[in-house]
């Protein structure tokens, strides 16, 4: 019994030791196996990308606000209760046309002691005159008619004067943009009444960063500028220069130029309206390019060969955007890798996973 208990126990660790081996020559092997693999083997998921052939353009672009050329806030002249305002927000007015009435009863008054005073003094001036010339009356007494008679016409004059600034008239043509005020209230001159806008003048105007003066000194009148509002989706208007200003600002160091909007009103715009300027400073048409995340450090491109592999090669930066940089010429038949790029080595194959459109 106790030879069969020994046999046994000789028998067990023969076969650990067996299964230990075969473990430890397994654990080896794929090892070695793992060694063994190289980078053809492994195929590296990539999205590839073609250069795009068109118009490349460096530009500008600044916030801003729709204005209007002309904008007037209508006061009266004299004070008064204000009896009539005629006119309500995007009424159209034209030039002349009575906005607004004070009430003139008071002034309607003054109007006739003026009146009065005015032809009297008139009256005796022409008596005088008549009497100066014929000697009748001395140079002194003509002085004080002559006196008399001027202050009487400017308080007269003055009167009419106030009498025709109780009706408030539009001074241009243009549409109601804000109103002040309401009949019935008590308005004091200067108080305001209504606010006119030309909406066929539309204009915006930008502050540029002082950097810029040279270039838009030079080229502020050809430069092409665009403006885009968000509230109108894609639509784009084609600005027409106006001015320069001759200084830069030193509190924001930078310098206004103002656009026209041509037919701004007609396509949906109005003043107040936030926009986006684009200046295009430089544009280059029929170039290849593309966008800069196909980019790594050292300005280098990676591209896939006809054989499946990656290759890398550099460029130089000859003209960009924000957003896009031009190729040469020459690279516009190859593919490039457009994700994947950072985490491959040169010759490796790699595995395409799908193909970015460039715009």
């Amino acid at each position: 019994m106790n030879s069969l208990g020994k046999n046994r126990h000789s028998l067990a660790k023969f076969v650990i030791f067996a299964a230990l081996a075969f473990l430890f020559a397994v654990v080896v092997f794929l090892v070695i196996r793992r060694e063994s693999i190289t980078a053809d083997e492994f195929m590296a998921p990539v999205i590839t990308i073609r250069p795009a052939l068109g118009s490349l353009e460096k530009t500008l672009r600044i916030t801003s606000h729709v204005e209007t050329g002309r904008l007037i806030t209508v006061v009266p002249r004299t004070g008064g209760t204000l009896i009539m305002l005629g006119v309500k927000a995007g009424d159209t007015v034209t030039e002349g046309q009575i906005l607004a009435i004070v009430d003139s009863a008071p002034h309607e008054l003054t109007f006739s002691q003026a009146q009065s005073a005015y032809t009297t003094a008139s009256s005796t001036y022409e008596m005088i005159s008549e009497l100066y010339q014929s000697q009748g009356v001395s140079r002194q007494n003509y002085e004080e008619a002559r006196m008399a008679f001027d202050v009487a016409r400017a308080q007269y004059e003055l009167a009419q004067l106030n009498m025709d600034y109780t009706r408030i008239r539009a001074p241009i043509n243009a549409t109601v943009l804000m109103r002040h005020a309401a009949e019935g209230g008590l308005v004091a001159a200067g108080t305001p009444l209504v606010t006119l806008g030309d909406l066929g003048d539309l204009r915006i105007k930008a502050a540029i960063p002082e950097i810029h003066y040279r270039f838009f000194a030079d080229n502020w009148r050809t430069m092409p500028v665009r403006l885009q509002s968000p509230a109108l989706g894609e639509t784009s208007f084609i600005l027409r220069p106006l001015s320069l200003a001759p200084y830069v600002s030193p509190e924001n160091r930078s310098f206004i130029v103002e656009y026209e909007i041509p037919r701004g009103a007609a396509s949906g715009l109005r003043p107040g309206m936030f926009v986006n300027v684009i200046f295009t400073l430089e544009k280059r048409d029929d170039v290849y390019y593309l966008p800069f995340r196909a980019l790594t450090s050292g300005n280098r491109l990676w591209y896939v060969t006809q054989s499946g592999t990656a290759q890398p090669t550099e460029i130089t930066l000859e003209f960009s955007n924000n957003d896009y940089f031009q190729i040469p010429a020459e690279y516009h038949d190859r593919i490039f890798i457009f994700e994947g790029q950072h985490f491959i080595s040169a010759g490796q194959r790699v595995n395409i996973l799908s193909e970015a459109q460039a715009p």
